[in-house]
C-alpha cells in the first residue's frame, strides 16, 4: 500500500515542480519562464491555448507511441485533422488495432532534419534492462544489432507529401531527435501556430544547453512560451 501510495505521489504535479526546482538549484535543470499569458488547456503532460485552434485547423503529432488521447481530444474539441507519425514496431502495430476516427491518420514515418533512413535504440532502464516499447535517437548512429532502422523526412517533406501549405500545430515527443528538427524548421519558412516538444536533454548525448540553445531559436524567430508543465520537460510555444 504504502509502495502505490509513494508512486502515486511521485508523478503528483506537486512532486513533479518540487523535483524540478531542486535540479535547478543543482544546475541540472534549465531555467524557463511562460512569456505569454493564456488560457490554458492541460492534457495530462501536455498543455496549450485551446481557443487559439479552429476548426479544420492541421495537428502535426510526431512520436505518439500508445498514447493519443490528446490527439483525441483535440478532435472532440476543436474539429482539427490530426496526422500522426511513429516509425516504431510497438507502435505501429498497436496504431493498426486501433479505431481511428477519420480525423485522424497515422503514418510510420520519422521526423527529422532532412530525409533519410536512422537508427533508433531501445531505451534502458537503470537496472539495464531494454524497453521493447520506447526507443530514442542518438547522435551517434551505429548499426547495432538493437537498432531499428526506419524512414525519415523533414518537416518540410512531411507536408509535402501529405499536400499540406501550411499546419497550425506541430506536437513532438520524438526522444533527442527534437533539437536537429526544430532547427531545421526554424531556418525553413514553416511557422506553425503553435509548437510543443517534450525536450530530452535528460538524455544519453544530450544535455540541459541543447534546451537552453533550441529554445533560444524558437524565441529569436518569433514564438513566446505560453505552457511549462509541472516536471519542466513539456513545454508549448505560441508564434506571434
Amino acid at each position: 500500500m504504502a509502495l502505490k501510495f509513494w508512486k502515486k505521489f511521485e508523478k503528483s504535479d506537486f512532486f513533479q515542480s518540487a523535483k524540478l526546482k531542486l535540479r535547478q538549484s543543482y544546475g541540472r535543470e534549465p531555467k524557463f519562464n511562460v512569456e505569454k499569458t493564456c488560457d490554458i488547456t492541460v492534457f495530462g503532460d501536455w498543455g496549450l491555448p485551446l481557443n487559439a485552434l479552429n476548426p479544420n485547423d492541421i495537428v502535426y503529432s510526431f512520436g505518439v507511441c500508445d498514447d493519443i488521447d490528446f490527439e483525441l481530444a483535440l478532435i472532440k474539441l476543436k474539429n482539427v485533422h490530426v496526422f500522426a507519425f511513429d516509425p516504431t514496431p510497438y507502435s505501429v502495430d498497436w496504431m493498426a488495432q486501433q479505431s481511428l476516427p477519420k480525423e485522424l491518420q497515422f503514418y510510420p514515418l520519422a521526423a527529422a532534419a532532412q530525409d533519410g533512413e536512422f537508427y533508433l535504440y531501445p531505451l534502458v532502464n537503470k537496472k539495464g534492462k531494454k524497453s521493447t516499447i520506447m526507443y530514442s535517437f542518438s547522435s551517434h548512429q551505429e548499426a547495432r544489432n538493437d537498432g531499428v532502422l526506419v524512414k525519415a523526412l523533414s518537416l518540410k517533406s512531411t507536408m509535402e507529401k501529405l499536400n499540406h501549405n501550411t499546419i497550425d500545430v506541430l506536437k513532438m515527443d520524438i526522444e533527442g531527435a527534437e533539437f536537429a528538427f526544430i532547427k531545421s524548421v526554424i531556418e525553413s519558412d514553416i511557422r506553425p501556430r503553435l509548437i510543443m516538444v517534450e525536450f530530452h536533454h535528460r538524455f544519453k548525448d544530450f544535455d540541459k544547453q541543447d534546451t537552453i540553445d533550441t529554445v533560444a531559436l524558437l524565441r529569436q524567430a518569433g514564438y513566446q512560451i505560453v505552457y511549462i508543465s509541472p516536471a519542466g520537460r513539456e513545454m508549448c510555444f505560441f508564434y506571434q
